[in-house]
């Protein structure tokens, strides 16, 4: 009786250690890689600049665009921060 007691136990713990492992495992492939480019993800679709440049938004919700690889800010009164 104590054999089965101590296999069952055994069995339980290697199944949790098995299962923890198959999550971490699971979540590591779920990730996304980000697209290739430094400023790709926040840009504000509402405005352009001056040469139709893409507007992106700063992490303080000054908006910029880019000229010869330098950050040039726009002027902006509305909303800091881009919905959604």
């Amino acid at each position: 009786m104590k054999k089965i007691l101590a296999i069952f136990l055994l069995l339980a713990i290697f199944q949790g250690s098995y299962a923890q492992t198959k999550k971490d495992t699971a979540a590591s492939h779920s990730k996304t890689t980000a697209p290739p480019g430094k400023y790709n993800d926040n840009v504000d679709d509402r405005m352009k600049g001056p040469k139709g440049e893409k507007v992106y938004i700063g992490p303080n919700g000054g908006r910029y665009y880019l000229k010869d690889g330098k950050k040039v800010y726009v002027e902006y009164n509305g909303n800091k921060k881009k919905k959604g």
